[in-house]
């Protein structure tokens, strides 16, 4: 090697350069590189094509340059340790980032490898690999772990682990990670074999291969009082599963918040059942109980300023404690210990070994209800943590119980005249659908009276429509004073009414007619003076192919044609009587009165007064 530096061109003078043979080019494409060659003048002696169009070079061109020429001044600076090294018999090999022909930067390996031919260097060859996408890769890997570690250091509840094809944790991370027994500097580059306890490697292995090879499994594990679900899943690279990912998430409460769901949804269903409110707390009580795993649970409803009543109990109310309680109504959730002094509730409560209590109030359309309340046997057994989610679960409870009593009272309002407070023809329908079943199945006889206020239009005419209405109300109970408790007296519509009397034949419902005219007869309306109905009577039997309402409704006709105030039978000729006028001279009250709820029924099968 010449002691003139191989630099200077002029120095390293011309040499002639072999045309390099067609096989060798061959091989030396092969090559998934940059391949070239450098004498100790630092000229080109070979380069594959890789190596020409890295450099922008035509195979002839680059053939015979300087490498001051091909690579830049800059670039040539950088490199000159590694020439230099290389020239002096040393191998290198160092990473270096190139901008190609493209302007684009590329990173690579580079190596140089000394020719040396008896002892002496007769040049380098250079060796230059495009890493730029293991790099990239590397440097997403990186992005994507510091990622992960930022999530899992970020996100309560859970914790994160990554771990590569030999099942070598990479990343141990989260809040969590120490309820599991371990540190992440006791995980983190250790195989699972060698750092986790027991048999847990040899129950988490087939798992991590499983999401090493593209799988995604789930699984749950309790650790104390709390639940966690694990995920372990696969992490791609360039498509492939490169590692894999455990991710476990503290799901305690999200259970619990699903197990009260659950609860309320059944106790909707009871709802949406027409369950009785009695029945709602019942299960509500016991729910309640499993729920949060205490010796019992009660529904307590607040009856005065300092009274309450248990409404239900799961178990069931013991002998020593009484339903009704001596109880301050509270509007805010409440955490009670019993003590001797406690009073005569604690002293009950005590009495049936009770030492801890809690109790969350419900309120009922914005007012104060009564209480869902929790009671142990221990003096830890109720504690804080539970108050917050007993008092989401009296919430939810009192739309539940809030719900029953709307539904209840929208049932009232639906099935009930406004007006006359009997039964309107919607619940009438639904009755006489029930009775005419029963009648049918027992062979039983079923009867009923269609009633109508004569000449009612002069009424609302004379008095006005708000004097029409008193007057219907108390058509109405003096209707309701004649019936039985199990009969029906309803409100058709207008003036007219109609009177279900099961268990009742044709006669003996011609009678009660009869009395029920008498009735409205007997006793004057207040300024309208005396009034009158008809009536028109059939029984289940006489009724054939139409119904009964319609041939008690035909009588009812045959009545106001036959002259007012009468009761007609359908299908029985009915005696030409002309009844009395309505007023002081009919028979008295006392005589002719109404008949009082459960009385039996008397008096002559006759039409008329």
């Amino acid at each position: 090697m010449t002691n003139r530096s191989p630099l200077n061109r002029d120095d390293a003078g011309p040499s002639p350069l072999p045309e390099i043979p067609a096989q060798l080019r061959a091989v030396l494409n092969g090559i998934p590189a940059l391949v070239g060659y450098w004498d100790t003048g630092l000229r080109n002696r070979l380069a594959n094509d890789a190596y020409c169009e890295w450099f922008g070079f035509a195979p002839q061109q680059l053939h015979g340059m300087h490498v001051r020429d091909v690579l830049g001044e800059t670039v040539l600076e950088a490199n000159l340790p590694h020439i230099e090294g290389a020239l002096a018999g040393k191998r290198q090999q160092f990473d270096r980032t190139l901008v190609d022909a493209a302007g684009q930067s590329r990173f690579t390996e580079v190596t140089y490898t000394p020719d040396t031919q008896d002892g002496a260097v007769q040049g380098f060859f250079v060796l230059v690999t495009d890493i730029t996408e293991r790099v990239l890769a590397d440097r997403r890997r990186q992005r994507d772990m510091d990622r992960y570690r930022a999530l899992a250091r970020s996100v309560p509840g859970v914790f994160v682990l990554l771990f590569d094809a030999e099942l070598r944790y990479l990343i141990a991370e989260g809040q969590e990670l120490e309820t599991f027994g371990y540190r992440k500097e006791e995980l983190e580059g250790q195989r699972i074999q060698d750092v986790l306890k027991g048999n847990l490697a040899s129950e988490l292995e087939p798992r991590y291969l499983a999401a090493l090879a593209g799988r995604e499994v789930s699984w749950s594990r309790q650790i104390g009082h709390r639940t966690y679900r694990l995920n372990a899943g696969p992490v791609y690279s360039d498509d492939e599963a490169a590692a894999g990912m455990v991710v476990a998430v503290d799901i305690t409460e999200r259970l619990q918040q699903q197990k009260i769901w659950e609860a309320l949804h059944e106790i909707a269903t009871e709802v949406a059942r027409n369950a009785a409110p009695a029945a709602i707390s019942e299960r509500v009580a016991a729910i309640v109980r499993d729920l949060f795993n205490v010796d019992s649970a009660a529904v307590v409803r607040f009856t005065g300023a300092s009274s309450a009543e248990i409404v239900a109990m799961a178990p069931t109310l013991p002998p020593t404690l009484s339903r009704r309680q001596i109880f301050s109504p509270s509007d805010e959730p409440a955490l009670v210990r019993y003590r001797a002094e406690g009073g005569q509730a604690a002293e009950q409560m005590r009495a049936g070994g009770f030492q801890s209590a809690a109790a969350a109030p419900i309120r009922v359309r914005g007012s104060l209800w009564g209480a869902v309340s929790l009671t142990s046997k221990s003096r830890t057994g109720v504690t804080e943590a539970m108050m917050e989610r007993l008092a989401q679960f009296a919430e939810l409870v009192e739309i539940a119980i809030g719900n029953t009593e709307a539904r209840t009272d929208l049932e009232q309002q639906a099935t009930t005249d406004a007006l006359s407070g009997l039964p309107n023809r919607r619940a009438l329908e639904r009755h006489l659908a029930e009775h005419v079943a029963q009648s049918r199945t027992r062979g039983t006889s079923l009867s009923a009276v269609v009633l109508d206020i004569d000449h009612f239009k002069r009424v609302n005419d004379t008095h006005g429509h708000l004097t029409g209405d008193v007057v219907l109300a108390e058509v109405a109970a003096r209707l309701r004073a004649v019936a039985r408790a199990e009969e029906i007296v309803a409100r058709f519509g207008g003036e007219e009414f109609v009177w279900l009397l099961p268990e009742t034949d044709g006669a003996e419902a011609l009678r009660a007619a009869e009395r029920a005219r008498k009735a409205i007869a007997s006793e004057p309306f207040g300024e309208v003076g005396f009034l009158t109905i008809s009536a028109g009577v059939c029984e289940q039997s006489d009724a054939a192919a139409g119904s009964l309402l319609d041939c008690a409704d035909r009588a009812l006709y045959e009545a106001k044609n036959g002259g007012r105030n009468r009761t007609s039978r359908y299908g029985h000729a009915s005696p030409a009587v002309q009844p009395a006028p309505a007023g002081p001279a009919r028979s008295s009250p006392a005589q002719n009165g109404p008949a009082q709820n459960g009385q039996a029924r008397d008096g002559a099968d006759t039409l008329g007064a």
